[in-house]
């Protein structure tokens, strides 16, 4: 009964004293050419972004690889705007182009390389123009009708002012809301662990 109460005791002593095995995870390559989707986490607003701005999101569904979760659904994701254009009143759409800059697994950021995705109103710089030509041309009749030739010429600057009011209450600028699911492709292979 002693000699194997005394090989157990030694046996915990001796696992005790010995080094603990450090768990390392292997290295897994996610290859270009994989597709994910990114849910994005906050407002994104063409009236108050840069390009080079950040955002933050969330991976929509895991990444997987041979039917394995490589990186696991709702993971961070951080979205960088490389293109950011306003219309404005004279000139085409709102356009806002992101990519993802990087993904976080494990606590640690894996920098990757995307395709982007790109969001725009329908373009208006054709509309806004039409508008203010023909606030003008009515401004200039209006303006003939009522005072002769000099009238006419005010007419016209009342008329091109009415016209660019016209045009800038059309079409709100664009907004990309929260919770939007956006599409990316890997351009290279990342590695992760």
């Amino acid at each position: 009964m002693k000699t194997i109460a005394g090989k157990t005791i030694a046996a915990v002593l001796f696992l005790s004293c010995a080094p603990m095995a450090q768990v390392t995870w292997a290295q897994v390559t996610i290859p270009a050419g994989t597709s994910f989707r990114v849910r994005t986490a906050e407002l994104i607003d063409v009236d108050s972004t840069q390009a080079g701005a950040h955002f933050r999101g969330t991976l929509d569904d895991p990444i997987m690889k041979n039917g394995t979760v490589v990186v696991p659904r709702g993971a961070d994701v951080v979205l960088v705007a490389s293109r950011v254009e306003q219309g404005g009143r004279f000139k085409g759409s709102d356009l806002v182009q992101l990519k993802v800059d990087s993904i976080v697994k494990g606590g640690r950021s894996y920098p990757v390389v995307t395709s982007l995705a790109e969001s725009k109103t329908s373009g208006e710089g054709k509309k806004t123009a039409t508008k203010t030509i023909a606030g003008t041309g009515l401004g200039a009749i209006i303006g003939g009708i009522a005072g002769g030739g000099k009238g006419a010429g005010i007419g016209a600057l009342a008329g091109l002012a009415g016209g660019t009011i016209l045009s800038a209450t059309g079409q709100p600028h664009l907004k990309i809301p929260a919770e939007t699911r956006l599409d990316f492709q890997l351009l290279s292979d990342v590695k992760v662990q």
